[in-house]
């Protein structure tokens, strides 16, 4: 019973910063993110600002397009045996790392054992347990076994934790490959330069690249932690690209000239987390109360209505597995009559925890505990940074974390129930 909200992903493109039109050629594009990237290494992210960067960096056999289906990427085809467990990909030839190294099937064999090796204990380790081995068969052909049919084995292996990574420079660097300029080397259409750590990461156009060409030689990834100042940046023109925009700020940026704003459905949403290791929220009739507590509607209709919607499901629409399940309803009466057969006539005191690393993350927990003080529940609320959130929510044992209730963003990027 998680009070979810549904978030859409949102971009808003001004004008060049270092010439040309919008919809023109540019030099240098400068790109404004709510945070900087803390890795670089495809094996070892759990964060967006950092898949950001690796994507532009690195590449999978196969990846979602915009309409998130299956596409060739650095493999050209690829079919599965009759037995279910056994994949076989095509790789493309002509391919190269950043370093000018070949790549090749022995290259990929040595990607998935770096990023399944439980001695090293990546952090995306567990997205790829159902992997049994990795064949290099020939130069261009690699072969998977699984160990037992997966029905999401394409989208995890379209998951940015299967990019594969250059393994001899991945193996001199160990445990600091990804955490310098001098330390990341893909297969992607750009190629890493300098990164000023909290400033900006700059990427060059990869003359060797497979593909087509990047339209921009340049892209600078800068970050800029308030939302505001990152709008300002760009209404100024120091920028050209930022997300996680306002929703105050939707409307008056889609009437400026020079502005464009993108909105595009998210596997990612809001969620409403409780820790059960804390009384009373091991009370599933608590957790119920809170939920029809929460008015949904009108939270979006007066907080978010440009980019959000209430949520019918523990997974958002375009996922693989998505099923509607209908909103949850907004029902004080049966919140208050939950709370008295809990034991909770008078309600209860807790404590919220949210990050404006989330658009409206702070607004939306007052606006939570706005609701759960209608029926005697007084929140309130922390405001953390995106940091110290991580440790208590990921960090620590339930019973070990001072925390109470979460407003969180998940989201499956594997775009498929079983992440």
């Amino acid at each position: 019973f998680l009070t979810l909200v549904l978030i859409l992903g949102l971009t808003a493109c001004g004008g060049p910063s270092s010439g040309g039109g919008p919809a023109g050629p540019r030099d240098t594009l400068v790109f404004a993110a709510s945070a900087d990237a803390t890795t670089l290494d495809p094996h070892n992210t759990t964060d967006t600002e950092s898949d950001q960067v690796i994507m532009m960096m690195y590449e999978t056999l196969i990846g979602f397009d915009r309409d998130m289906r299956i596409v060739p990427r650095l493999a050209e085809r690829w079919e599965v045996a009759p037995d279910g467990v056994t994949w076989t990909f095509h790789l493309r030839r002509g391919v190269r790392f950043h370093d000018g190294t070949p790549f090749n099937a022995e290259a990929v064999r040595r990607s998935f054992a770096r990023v399944m090796d439980p001695v090293a204990n990546h952090k995306r380790l567990v997205l790829f347990t159902m992997v049994d081995r990795v064949e290099a068969v020939d130069d261009t052909t690699v072969r998977i076994i699984t160990r037992y049919p997966f029905g999401a084995f394409e989208p995890t292996m379209a998951h940015v934790s299967a990019a594969i990574v250059n393994p001899t420079v991945a193996e001199r660097f160990g445990k600091d490959f990804g955490l310098g300029a001098d330390r990341a080397s893909g297969t992607g259409p750009y190629k890493i330069t300098s990164w000023k750590k909290d400033q900006e990461i700059v990427l060059e156009r990869f003359d060797g690249y497979w593909g087509e060409q990047g339209r921009t030689r340049r892209i600078v990834y800068r970050p800029i932690p308030e939302a505001a100042a990152r709008v300002l940046a760009l209404e100024a023109g120091d920028v050209d690209v930022v997300t996680r925009v306002p929703a105050a700020d939707i409307a008056r940026l889609e009437t400026e000239d020079g502005i464009r704003v993108t909105k595009t459905p998210s596997v990612g949403m809001q969620q409403f987390r409780f820790n059960l290791a804390r009384k009373p929220f091991g009370d599933r009739r608590v957790r119920q109360a809170i939920s029809y507590a929460i008015d949904r509607r009108a939270i979006v209709d007066n907080l978010v209505s440009s980019f959000a919607r209430p949520s019918t499901s523990a997974l958002t629409p375009i996922m693989r597995g998505y099923v509607n399940l209908g909103e949850i309803p907004y029902d004080p009466d049966k919140a208050r009559a939950l709370l008295e057969a809990a034991g909770y006539p008078r309600g209860f005191k807790t404590r919220i925890a949210t990050t404006p690393r989330y658009p409206m993350g702070v607004e939306l927990a007052e606006a939570v505990a706005a609701d759960l003080k209608k029926v005697g529940i007084d929140a309130a609320i922390d405001v953390l940074e995106w940091g110290t959130m991580v440790q208590f929510w990921a960090g620590l044992p339930p019973e070990k974390n001072p925390q109470e209730i979460f407003i969180m963003g998940a989201g499956a990027s594997t775009a498929d129930a079983d992440w």
